[in-house]
Order: C-alpha cells, then sequence, then structure tokens
C-alpha cells in the first residue's frame, strides 16, 4: 500500500499549470467575445428615412441627430431611438376667417410636412418630437397651420386672395415654414382646395369676370370679323390693280419687241442693200478695167479707148445710179426707224394708256356708282325709318284718341302755328308804301283800320280750323270789332 502511493505522490505538478492555463485563456477569449458582441449590438445603423437620436451624455448637447449614418452608443451612459422621416398630411378645415375687409372666408386646405433633416432642425424635433406619436404630431402641425393661415388672411383682401392665389401660398408657405420649423417640421407642400365666403362676394367676382370675359370676346370676334373683311376688300382691290398693271406692262413689252424686230429688221435690210451696191460697183470697175486693158492691147485704138471710156462712165453711171438708189432705200429705213417706227409705237402707247384711262375711269366709276348707291340705299332706309316712326307715331296717336277725325284735329291744331307763321310773313313782306285804300270816309275808314283790313284780306284762324271741323277756344285770339261789323271787300294792294 505504502508502495503505490510513493510513487503517485511522486507525479509532476506541470500539467495542473497546463489545465490552468488553458482555463485562463478561454475564460479572456469568452470575454473578448463577449466584449465583441456588446460593442457591435451598440454601434447602431441609420436608415435613409430615419434620423438617429442619441441621447444622454453626449459632446452634443442635450441629443446627437444622425441622417444617413452609423454611431456608437455607449451602453450605460447613452440611449438612442429614431425618428420617422415619412411625410404625413394635415387636413385644416379652415372656415370664418377674417379677412383685411371684415368679411368671413372659408379655405379648406390640406398640408403635407415631415420631419426636417436640416441642421439645428433636426435637434428642435429630437428636443420636442422625441417619443410623440404621429397623431400629436399632425395635431400640433394642424393648431400651427390654422393660426398662421388666419393671420395671412387677416392681411389681405378676399379679390387679392382670388386673384392671385400663388401670392396667398407663397405667404402661407412663408408664415407656416417658419412656425413649423421651430417644431423640427419641414413644409412641403401646401393645396389649397377651394376659397368660399360667407356673403357671396367671390361669387360675385366670378360672375364679373366671366361677363367682362364674354363681352371681350364678342367685341374681338367683331373686330376680326371686320379686319377679315377689310382684308378681303383690300386683296380683291391690290388684284385688280396689279392685274390692271400687269396687261397694261405686257402690252407695252409687246410694243416694244414689234419696234425693236422692224427697227433690225430695216437694219439689216439697209445694211444688205449696201453690201450688193458695192458688190456690183467693184465688179463693173472691174469690168471695166479689164475692157481698158484689152482695148489697150489691141494697140491702143482710138475707136477702143472711146468704147472704154464709155464703158467706163456707163458703168460709173450704173454704179452711181445704184449708190443713189442705195442712199435713197437706206434713207427709207433710216426715216422708217427714225419716224415711223417710233410714231406707231407712240401710237401703241397713247391707245394702251387710253385704254388703260378708260379701265380706270370705269372702274372709277363703278366705285361711284357702288358709293352712290350704298349711299342711297342708307339715305332710304334712314327716310324708311322716319316714316315708319311717323307711322308708329300716327298710329300710336290714333290708338291714344277717340277717332281718327279727333286725331287728325290735333295734328291740325299742331300745324296752326305754322300757318299764323305764313299770314304773319306774309303781312311783313307787303310793301306798304305801294298799298292803296279806297275808303267811304266813315268811321271805320282811314288808316286806322288797316291792320284789320289787312286781317280780314287772309283767312282767319278760326274760320279755317272751322272749315276743317274744329272749334278752337276762345283764348288763341280774334280780330277786335269782328262780331258786329259788316265785312267790307278787302283793300286793293298794288
Amino acid at each position: 500500500m505504502h508502495t503505490l502511493i510513493l510513487p503517485l505522490m511522486q507525479i509532476p505538478t506541470h500539467l495542473d499549470t497546463s489545465l490552468v492555463n488553458l482555463f485562463l485563456w478561454l475564460l479572456l477569449g469568452l470575454a473578448l467575445l463577449l466584449t465583441t458582441i456588446t460593442f457591435l449590438s451598440r454601434y447602431r445603423r441609420c436608415p435613409s428615412n430615419r434620423i438617429l437620436v442619441i441621447y444622454g451624455k453626449t459632446s452634443h448637447g442635450a441629443a446627437k441627430c444622425i441622417h444617413g449614418g452609423a454611431a456608437f452608443v455607449w451602453p450605460l451612459f447613452q440611449a438612442y431611438e429614431y425618428l420617422d422621416l415619412e411625410p404625413f398630411v394635415v387636413p385644416v378645415d379652415l372656415k370664418s376667417a377674417l379677412s383685411s375687409e371684415n368679411i368671413r372666408v372659408s379655405v379648406p386646405t390640406t398640408v403635407t410636412a415631415a420631419i426636417s433633416i436640416e441642421p439645428g432642425i433636426m435637434e428642435n424635433a429630437a428636443v420636442r418630437l422625441l417619443g410623440q406619436s404621429s397623431q400629436d404630431i399632425q395635431n400640433q402641425a394642424q393648431d400651427i397651420i390654422l393660426g398662421q393661415m388666419r393671420a395671412v388672411i387677416a392681411t389681405m383682401k378676399i379679390e387679392e386672395i382670388n386673384r392671385d392665389r400663388q401670392a396667398f401660398l407663397g405667404k402661407v408657405n412663408e408664415a407656416v415654414s417658419g412656425e413649423l420649423e421651430k417644431i423640427g417640421l419641414s413644409l412641403i407642400n401646401v393645396n389649397i382646395r377651394d376659397i368660399e365666403d360667407d356673403s357671396g362676394y367671390i361669387v360675385a367676382l366670378g360672375r364679373r369676370a366671366a361677363a367682362e370675359a364674354i363681352n371681350q370676346a364678342n367685341v374681338d370676334v367683331a373686330e376680326q370679323e371686320r379686319t377679315g373683311q377689310t382684308g378681303v376688300a383690300e386683296r380683291q382691290r391690290d388684284t385688280r390693280v396689279a392685274v390692271a398693271a400687269a396687261n397694261a406692262t405686257a402690252e407695252i413689252g409687246e410694243a416694244k419687241a414689234n419696234r425693236d424686230m422692224r427697227m433690225e429688221s430695216s437694219g439689216l435690210d439697209a445694211e444688205a442693200v449696201h453690201a450688193e451696191t458695192d458688190a456690183d460697183a467693184r465688179k463693173a470697175s472691174s469690168r471695166a478695167n479689164q475692157h481698158v486693158a484689152e482695148q489697150q492691147a489691141r494697140n491702143r485704138a482710138e475707136s477702143a479707148a472711146q468704147e472704154a471710156d464709155g464703158a467706163i462712165r456707163v458703168a460709173q453711171e450704173m454704179a452711181q445710179k445704184k449708190a443713189e438708189d442705195a442712199r435713197a432705200e437706206r434713207e427709207r429705213a433710216r426715216l422708217m426707224a427714225e419716224i415711223v417706227v417710233p410714231a406707231n409705237a407712240e401710237r401703241e402707247r397713247v391707245l394702251i394708256a387710253a385704254d388703260a384711262e378708260k379701265q380706270k375711269a370705269i372702274r372709277i366709276a363703278e366705285g361711284q356708282a357702288e358709293a352712290t348707291v350704298v349711299q342711297m340705299t342708307a339715305e332710304a332706309r334712314g327716310v324708311q325709318a322716319i316714316l315708319d316712326s311717323k307711322a308708329q307715331g300716327y298710329a300710336n296717336l290714333v290708338k291714344a284718341c277717340a277717332s281718327a277725325e279727333q286725331a287728325a284735329s290735333l295734328l291740325l291744331v299742331e300745324k296752326l302755328v305754322d300757318v299764323a307763321r305764313i299770314q304773319a310773313q306774309a303781312i311783313q313782306d307787303l310793301p306798304i308804301e305801294k298799298i292803296f285804300i279806297w275808303d267811304g270816309g266813315g268811321q271805320q275808314g282811314g288808316l286806322g283800320s288797316l291792320g284789320q283790313k289787312l286781317m280780314g284780306a287772309l283767312p282767319p284762324m278760326h274760320e279755317l280750323a272751322k272749315q276743317v271741323g274744329i272749334d278752337l277756344p276762345a283764348y288763341l285770339g280774334k280780330a277786335v270789332g269782328t262780331e258786329h261789323a259788316t265785312p267790307e271787300p278787302p283793300a286793293k294792294a298794288e
């Protein structure tokens, strides 16, 4: 027994040390693994649609905001949360907002907003919106938007809001954006669905604008029709003038071409005659010289010489005659080219000008006739309108009277003033110095009754009215002494 124990007690201890070291290394590795896992679990990456908010002990104030990156969150000292960047729509049912004119306006609007990613504004969102639900954030934004929109509407008139909605939206964006940034939100869009007022002012503005647009459209249509008709008339006039000018130019060109052709032909004929005359003269001279040479070769006989001289003289006379004929033909061609041809051209020009003048006179006469027809038609329409107006007036007068005779009496009463004026003018135009009055010398005679006698010479107004069945009232006047005085013959006037 003692023999076995002794060898066991003699085993070396280096085996125990190795096991301890291995155990320690395992513990160290496990600690490192746990530390690495812990550190990796605290390293947070921020997605693009969120904001990583690290709060606790930070070097960036109350919170550190990270967008689109990553950061390590120290355990025990720091914590983290996320803010969602998805846009949200805030319905704003704004009613009975007072404008600067004290008219209540309803502006239903939808506003789209989201948490801002601008530096500084993100920190506002981390301070004021972290941990709140999306509904709580929308409620806060709705209160801010309602207040700012009421403030903007209070500074504008209804007509400005309705006419320039872009300016209204600009003011709303400016006012709302600044207030939303204070809580960390950014304004994305403002959509105004409609603008209404309790008094119906906007509806009246729309009706007025529609009426003005319709009236302007009618004016533009009438203006365009007038412009079109004027343009058509001007184009027709220009076409007729251009056609007449082209025809006149063509006829003048044809006359000039005929004149040039005749002149060229006459010149060529004259040159041909001149060439023939020269050739004949040269031939005659050659024959004469040859004949003289032959005569000289025949012993220079006198008879031969005389014959040769005679032949030469004859040849010269013939050549001179032909030359004179050629000169006469050339002179005739010259006269034809210088006098006859220009005269014919002038005659053609005069005929063309006369024809153009005749056409011009015809056109002017036609235009004057058309203008006269239009003027007389307009005058006839005016006379017709006057007659229609008179007929309508007479018809209304007949309807207003008990009978047609009464209407005629009223019309005649209107003309009595003209009758009295004509009678007065007739008496005024009488030459008093040439009037002779034959009177018996009674009490009613003499110059004292001259006016009464002149009045008796003309038909009295009352008698004239009685002839047509009208009894004039007494206040219209009558001649003195006509009731009991016997009528006397009218005075004789020269």
